[in-house]
């Protein structure tokens, strides 16, 4: 990444440092630096394509300061051209990618937590001590669930002996959610289930595996999503070539894809 400049020049027109500070707003990353390229990005390309827009006579460089979104709009339309997927190229798509195009598995859940932070050591070895005792009193009394669940669980799901209700994928905590998915209806946890909050006895009253979804349900979203990449990618092949016929100094693209403009 390049060192950050006080203002830079594109064709001899120049974007301020005070510009680029005020940019930064829109461009959070993981640290000021990083979040400054981007604006600095931002800022050459957005002036890439007015001065475009100018060189077509499509709006005079006063118009274009007042109405930039529309400029970019119109000469976007005019400039931009990518290709539009056919009805092969999407069914082609869903078959690669019939993982992507399933209902989640529905979970009918309750549990048991004992409630022990990560960074609580002893918290956790208690709780743990806990949870495998009742678990071993469940395996001997499945009935009992429902009792240990109200006198003991630290969750507000003891009023109702545990029940959770009905669960997808992305609900629960990762751990949670990898024991729930590997269990069967009727099945309890075969030993407490350690997470970020404490250890948990999970019971599966019922389950409902993942469908697949027909093609005719989601061609209009893999259409949309196809089109969307292939003018991505036109626009970025399109700045890349507005950059290459530029003098821009201050400021250099560092090799990754061109976003979006905001």
């Amino acid at each position: 990444m390049i060192g950050l400049a006080p203002g830079i020049m594109v064709n001899n027109f120049h974007i301020s440092a005070d510009e680029i500070n005020a940019e930064v707003q829109y461009h959070p990353a993981e640290n000021l630096a990083l979040a400054k390229y981007l604006s600095m990005q931002a800022l050459v390309i957005r002036e890439l394509l007015v001065q475009r827009a100018v060189e077509l006579e499509i709006y005079q460089r006063d118009e274009t300061l007042g109405d930039l979104d529309n400029v970019i709009d119109k000469l976007l339309l005019k400039e931009v051209v990518s290709p539009k997927a056919s009805i092969e190229e999407c069914r082609r798509y869903y078959n690669n990618n019939l993982h992507i195009f399933c209902t989640s598995p529905l979970f009918e859940v309750a549990h048991i937590l004992y409630l022990a932070p990560p960074e609580d050591q002893a918290a956790r070895v208690k709780a743990l001590e806990r949870a495998t005792f009742a678990l071993s009193r469940i395996k001997q009394n499945p009935q009992l669930f429902a009792e240990i669940a109200r006198s003991e669980s630290a969750c507000s799901s003891s009023a109702e002996a545990g029940r959770l209700g009905q669960i997808a994928r992305g609900q629960t905590m990762p751990e949670f959610e990898r024991s729930l998915f590997s269990m069967s209806a009727g099945q309890i946890s075969y030993e407490p289930v350690p997470t970020e909050v404490g250890y948990h006895i999970i019971r599966v009253d019922e389950r409902v595996d993942s469908q697949q979804l027909p093609f005719e349900h989601v061609q209009e979203w893999i259409e949309k999503d196809l089109n969307e990449k292939s003018w991505n990618k036109a626009f970025q092949q399109y700045i890349q070539l507005l950059a290459g016929r530029s003098i821009i100094s201050g400021f250099k693209f560092d090799g990754v894809g061109v976003p979006l403009l905001q």
